[in-house]
């Protein structure tokens, strides 16, 4: 294992290469690689593990209560895999992570990320960060999939990125195919969508750039 690739890690922020050293020989960590295709964790499978990403991605899926299978999001190193479901009573993965790409994985047990953790005390602050910072995201990501209608979900993507160029007008950060995954719709849904909401005078669309006209109704559409 590459002990200089593993500083980039988020985990091992601000710790030296001699103290990840003195960690990883002290604890039983593996370095395991996945095939594109192969499945990292199932869903609902015991969390008895910490899988931090070395290198490539995963999608994150999730089945319904319909049976049908909703992507959620894409993991990309180098971030770790449901760190906030390692602890606590009812500790599984709550989706399914397989390899979007050939993937190089650390897979630490359960009770080597507790023993790690008494080890350095940066070590530890480093995992509560990572794991408040996952909880923010979690918290935006549910309440954007509390939206039930394509125009919601457009209009609350669309305030996000506004917000955060400060601009009305935006570009996309995701292709057409990518937004529609993330949505959890077809992207013939999306692209019609779009369409509807320019010719009822709430964007203009061109290509990846979004051009907001009617802010206000936006703004509505995503009020409870």
């Amino acid at each position: 294992m590459e002990i200089k690739a593993l500083i980039r890690i988020p985990l091992f922020h601000s710790i030296s290469q001699s103290e990840i050293e003195r960690i990883f020989s002290e604890l039983k960590i593996t370095e395991t690689r996945f095939k594109k295709g192969e499945i990292l964790a199932f869903q609902d499978e015991v969390c008895n593990r910490l899988i931090i990403l070395v290198s490539g991605s995963v999608k994150g899926e999730m089945t319904d209560p319909s049976g049908k299978l909703v992507k959620v999001e894409d993991i990309y190193a180098p971030n770790p895999l449901a760190i906030l479901f390692l602890f606590g009573e009812e500790n599984r993965f709550p989706v399914q992570a397989v390899a979007r790409e050939d993937t190089t994985a650390l897979v630490i047990p359960k009770q080597s990320v507790l023993r790690m953790l008494s080890m350095n005390e940066t070590l530890l602050k480093n995992y509560l960060d990572i794991s408040a910072n996952f909880a923010g995201r979690l918290s935006k990501k549910l309440h954007f999939m509390s939206f039930r209608t394509i125009r919601q979900k457009l209009a609350m993507y669309i305030l996000n990125l506004s917000r955060l160029s400060g601009s009305d007008v935006v570009e996309l950060d995701k292709t057409k195919t990518a937004l529609a995954e993330y949505f959890g719709v077809s992207r013939q849904s999306l692209e019609r969508e779009l369409t509807n909401m320019q010719k009822d005078g709430l964007i203009k669309s061109e290509k990846k750039y979004i051009y907001i006209k009617d802010r206000n109704t936006l703004i509505h559409l995503i009020k409870f």
